[in-house]
């Protein structure tokens, strides 16, 4: 965001110089008018002045009364004032949950529904400098937007969410870490992923040794994996990257679903364990929301808690004296240019 300041605002009151001038000429021009009046000789006048400058005038003492006013903000020393965050490696990675128990109504109109504002809300607050990212997974897991600044093609991802069977959160994290890892400007002795997902670190440490992670994962489900790799061995993988995973168990154990083939009532309590587990290896934090009003408080706490990875906040200074200073030569330039072409030869 960018504000327009003085650093001497003390000096704009010179300003009551162009105005009293204003002031002034006015007068003048009213006094002249009542003089010219008086003068019944109306075809002497136009011999002693046969050219008179009517609106010409104007407009030339316009230019320097312009002039002078721009040349008291020169003097003040403007300046804009532009609030920029410092370039890191934060990359934000919202992991999300389309199984289908994520169709249970215990949550208001349904889990799924509530979980997609949530997350609307979320990358919406994110800092506009910070690129986030969308994962989806139930028993396959899908990169559905890659890490950007477009919060558009970030929110039309989320929109275009759909639910399947399974739950792979294993499969997820690692997924997730690879991408983050990927998406980080390569530098020496960072972690490298091989091509059968696991992490090997160059030097024999890992990534949170060497520098800043390469990003954080905000994970959204409401159960515990069902098919591929066990859920402790993707944490243990983005641990080993250094990637902070924020966990969010969402829902209530009376949560319940249709069986699409049998059509039977199925129970799908909420399963926080596993995910508590995930945000202690990795260094993150659990969340546990019931409703949508606790997600999007979950969500609040997150965007908190990830202030290291924006970077620090500071001030850029531009001062615009001489942008000012420039416009009051070429105004009184004109004016003079013009006094002479337009009023030569006229007292």
């Amino acid at each position: 965001m960018t504000t327009t300041d003085f650093l001497d605002p003390g000096r704009l009151w010179l300003l009551l110089v162009p105005l009293g001038l204003v002031v002034l000429y006015v007068v003048v021009l009213r006094w002249r008018g009542r003089a010219a009046v008086r003068f019944t000789q109306v075809e002497l006048l136009d011999e002693v002045a046969p050219q008179r400058p009517k609106w010409r005038r104007h407009v030339v003492a316009g230019l320097q009364l312009l002039g002078l006013a721009a040349a008291v903000v020169a003097v003040a020393r403007p300046v804009d004032r532009d609030i920029e965050r410092t370039t890191t490696e934060g990359r934000i990675l919202v992991l999300f949950d389309v199984s289908l128990s994520m169709d249970a109504s215990d949550v208001d109109p349904n889990r799924f529904i509530a979980a997609q504002d949530a997350a609307r809300t979320f990358v919406d607050e994110v800092d506009q400098g910070v690129e986030v990212g969308l994962v989806s997974f139930s028993g396959a897991v899908g990169v559905e937007v890659d890490p950007t600044l477009n919060r558009t093609t970030m929110i039309n991802g989320i929109d275009n969410l759909e639910l399947a069977e399974s739950t792979a959160i294993g499969d997820a994290l690692a997924a997730g870490t690879r991408l983050l890892v990927n998406a980080a400007e390569p530098t020496d002795g960072s972690t490298e992923t091989s091509s059968d997902g696991s992490s090997d670190d160059t030097d024999g440490e890992t990534a949170e040794d060497d520098g800043p992670p390469p990003g954080v994962m905000v994970l959204l489900t409401d159960g515990e994996t069902t098919v591929g790799r066990p859920t402790a061995e993707g944490a243990a993988e983005a641990a080993a990257a250094g990637i902070p995973v924020y966990t969010i168990a969402f829902g209530t154990e009376f949560g319940t679903i249709v069986d699409p083939e049998s059509g039977e009532i199925v129970p799908v309590p909420v399963r926080p364990a596993e995910l508590e587990g995930i945000a202690e290896t990795t260094g993150g934090q659990a969340f546990v929301a019931e409703t949508g009003d606790e997600l999007a408080d979950a969500y609040d706490q997150i965007q908190e808690s990830l202030g290291e990875t924006l970077g620090d906040e500071i001030e850029i200074v531009t001062e615009l004296t001489w942008r000012w200073a420039l416009v009051a030569f070429f105004l009184l330039a004109a004016a003079w240019a013009l006094s002479l072409w337009w009023l030569r030869g006229m007292v």
